[in-house]
């Protein structure tokens, strides 16, 4: 790898609560109200405004249970349209495509691009394809840039808290320890809940802390996984950008649940809403579906 591809920054850009967006979009009434998004048989809650996120509102929750509080304050309720989130998805990803060679579409809301060197000012670079994608699609998103994939998802994580300037929020050498050590290590990508208890109980409780690390002790007590983290952690690739010309031959969608679920109306919400995601992978890769699993993990 040469000098100049290892030095390339890596930004993810994240859509703001992106079904809320898609819905406000089209109806502007509602742009300064509490918003939230219900998944398939209006179930689960899976996108808030920050409206509706100061109100308590958790993401995952059952509906019922948020019904009080979503009568009381007034909150705007819709079903979930996927084929108006899947639309407004691909302008955005063109969008970004417009200005970047090398991209990697995460999610229906995400992608990480690589940063041109010969861009001296990252941050100005963001936040001109920030405004980009705001004027030509109506679309708010957050960026996150670093050396890494994982330092770019940490810095979109505080991105969307207010840190960085305009919703660009950039990791380098220079302010890594103040940065790192605002976030959670269950908020690390690759970490989640189910690992924080045995790092909390290590003495890791932050990013920081994760990036101070023995790797190899974290490969031994955790995985190889793991490990790789804490290696993009402190800036060492690990984990490269997936073009869109290599066609997965398996699709995954899975998330962590904030607390303990045993309602089984609330997981089939949650599963039905991941399997619409994967199928929207699948349809992009132009696929077709030969087996599917669905796998439940207790902590």
């Amino acid at each position: 790898m040469s000098s100049a591809q290892y030095s390339k920054k890596i930004a993810l850009v994240d859509c703001n609560s992106f079904y809320v967006s898609c819905e406000r979009l089209f109806n502007p009434k509602i742009r300064k109200k509490p918003v939230v998004v219900l998944s398939n048989n209006d179930g689960c809650i899976i996108s808030r405004s920050n409206e509706a996120k100061a109100l308590g509102i958790k993401m995952g929750e059952p509906y019922f249970k948020a019904k009080d509080i979503i009568v009381k304050n007034k909150v705007e309720v819709f079903s979930s349209n996927y084929s108006l989130y899947g639309d407004l998805s691909r302008r955005v990803m063109r969008t970004l495509k417009r200005f970047n060679t090398e991209i990697e579409v995460y999610s229906i809301d995400e992608a990480f691009v690589t940063i041109n060197p010969r861009y001296t000012d990252p941050i100005d670079y963001a936040t001109t394809l920030r405004n980009k994608i705001y004027q030509w699609t109506g679309i708010p998103v957050s960026i996150g840039i670093g050396k890494t994939k994982t330092l770019a998802k940490v810095a979109n994580h505080l991105s969307k808290r207010g840190i960085g300037k305009d919703n660009v929020c950039l990791i380098d050498s220079k302010n890594d320890q103040d940065l790192l050590q605002k976030v959670k290590v269950h908020d690390i990508w690759g970490i989640g809940r189910r690992k924080q208890k045995f790092l909390k109980i290590n003495g890791i409780y932050n990013a920081y802390d994760l990036k101070q690390a023995n790797p190899e002790w974290i490969q031994k007590h955790m995985t190889i996984i793991s490990r790789h983290t804490v290696d993009e952690l402190n800036g060492r690739k690990k984990i490269e950008l997936e073009r869109e010309f290599a066609t997965k031959k398996s699709i995954s969608t899975s998330r962590s649940f904030s607390r303990m679920i045993s309602d089984l109306n609330t997981l089939r919400n949650a599963i039905s809403s991941h399997a619409s995601r994967s199928a929207e992978k699948l349809r992009s890769q132009n696929s077709f579906v030969n087996s599917i699993g669905v796998y439940l993990c207790t902590n």
